[in-house]
């Protein structure tokens, strides 16, 4: 188990690069094996609880943070704890499966260890783009291998109005307006576009029919969004508007232009 030194030295390194730390408690515990880290903070009077798990193991690497905020619904704190263990949990079972099928076809005479030879890795992270008394608005940005070709990582945004207390979905910061959606439908395309132009991609039919269709003006896809005074930061996972090969795609626009 790690030492409760360890997990705060960690903790203050993530955290201190983009807050600044007033209050500092700590708690280990475990539930199911998974060893969990709460830290109780207080950034500008907003208390928050920072959880993290960690399991070092022969077979899994599971390393995640995520935030509980004490002065919003119970039920957005449990949105996104259930994303978190959801997606560990996902993870586990997949890699186990992967692995089975590994061995199920192992050829005669050839030997697999019983363990891969670097641990399974499920790396989850948050980062705020506004936490006050009045918004929060952050992301959770996953990365894990579960033995395929390669690696996979996702991204989710969450943004919740504290004086109302409810959470703020993307038909809500638009005011359901279908001119506003058009705008920045047509914007994320183009920007999409000259990303995919400046890594190299070239401009062929089908790669334009998929940015098309996944930055289309319909409300879901652009679901995965964060704000703060002066913009609209967009998130697109990946296969969304480009293939895998192109990640995670991300379109800021300036609020004047929605304005």
């Amino acid at each position: 188990m790690l030492s409760e030194p360890y997990l705060r030295k960690n903790f203050l390194i993530r955290v201190l690069g983009f807050f600044l730390l007033l209050t500092t408690g700590l708690l280990i515990y475990e539930i199911n094996g998974q060893q969990i880290a709460l830290s109780e903070e207080t950034f500008h009077s907003l208390p928050i609880e920072i959880c993290s798990v960690v399991q070092p193991d022969k077979f899994f690497s599971i390393e995640a943070e995520y935030p509980q905020f004490k002065t919003a619904a119970s039920d957005f704190n449990q949105r996104i704890a259930d994303l978190i263990w959801g997606k560990i949990n996902e993870f586990k079972e997949t890699s186990w499966d992967n692995w089975k099928t590994k061995l199920d076809n192992i050829s005669s005479g050839e030997t697999l260890p019983l363990s891969p030879e670097i641990p399974f890795p499920f790396i989850a992270s948050w980062q705020p783009t506004q936490l006050n008394n009045r918004y929060l608005s952050f992301t959770i940005k996953m990365y894990y291998f579960t033995g395929g070709a390669h690696g996979d990582e996702e991204i989710y945004a969450f943004n919740y109005d504290m004086v109302r207390n409810k959470e703020i979905h993307i038909e809500d910061f638009l005011g359901f307006s279908q001119e506003a959606l058009k705008k920045i439908s047509e914007i994320s395309a183009k920007d999409i576009m000259s990303q995919l132009q400046c890594k190299g991609w070239e401009e062929v039919t089908h790669l334009k029919e998929m940015v098309n269709d996944g930055a289309a003006p319909v409300f879901d896809n652009f679901g995965n969004f964060n704000f703060d005074s002066y913009s609209l930061i967009i998130y697109f996972q990946k296969y969304q508007v480009a293939p895998g090969a192109a990640g995670l795609l991300t379109v800021t626009i300036s609020r004047t232009i929605l304005e």
